[in-house]
């Protein structure tokens, strides 16, 4: 017999959102800055490990949780974590979500840069202090290599959990909302980065989800969580951006 598919409630969902909520916190704020200061890492390097530290157990849970739901062989764990062909819809899709992502973005950076010549508002930091190192220069180059593992289980481990496994139970449950409430946890995830940052995140928090739910494809997140991060990172890392 198919296994059926079967609606979270609240108190799950703030369960698989919570826990790694708080362990994303100590993370960023106990374990990276000590592997900064006792063990002399490369910020860079820190933040990976410590990111990896996250992603990687989402990743598992993931497909642990998809068994544990009766989903054995591959098809039926594709099926179950909406992993299906992009068609062209999707990705119309997801081209206009990371545009519109890309834009208000741009947007909230440059309202904030016009506050703060304007009236001396201080501006919305991009980059919180457990992140923060100057870009690569010779052979710390390499740590691209790292950074590249972390960021497959960060795109896949989040995606896979929150929007394959999480949110179609949501929809179950909260039909055409689902998406406003998985964004609203998603945040939750986030609060590490402190307001400012999760200001300036607002636009993916909120479109990812929805485009997802639209489009009823796990690949259309994972493809915007990818767009948006991975080549911004790569530029900055390199010192191409600021």
């Amino acid at each position: 017999m198919k296994p059926q598919l079967k609606p979270t409630n609240i108190l799950q969902e703030l369960l698989l959102f919570g826990i790694p909520s708080v362990a994303f916190v100590l993370v960023c704020r106990l374990l990276i800055p000590e592997l900064n200061l006792e063990y002399r890492l490369h910020p860079a390097l820190s933040w990976f490990l410590g990111g990896l530290l996250i992603f990687l157990p989402l990743f598992l849970l993931t497909f642990y949780l998809v068994r544990k739901d009766g989903f054995r062989t591959n098809s039926e764990i594709r099926e179950r974590l909406r992993l299906q062909k992009m068609s062209s819809r999707d990705w119309k899709f997801t081209i206009f979500s990371t545009l519109a992502i890309l834009l208000l973005t741009g947007t909230i950076m440059s309202i904030s840069k016009f506050l703060h010549a304007q009236y001396g508002i201080p501006e919305i930091e991009t980059t919180p202090s457990f992140m923060a190192f100057e870009p690569f220069q010779g052979s710390q180059r390499y740590l691209l290599l790292v950074w590249l593992i972390m960021f497959f289980f960060n795109i896949f481990g989040e995606e896979l959990l929150w929007r394959g496994y999480i949110l179609p139970r949501q929809e179950i449950r909260m039909n055409k909302f689902a998406w406003f409430f998985n964004a609203l946890l998603w945040i939750l995830f986030h609060i590490c980065f402190g307001i400012q940052l999760m200001i300036l995140l607002f636009p993916i928090l909120f479109i990812l989800p929805w485009a997802v739910q639209k489009t009823q494809n796990t690949w259309v997140g994972i493809t915007i969580h990818a767009l948006v991060n991975g080549p911004s990172f790569i530029m900055i890392s390199l010192g191409v951006i600021g």
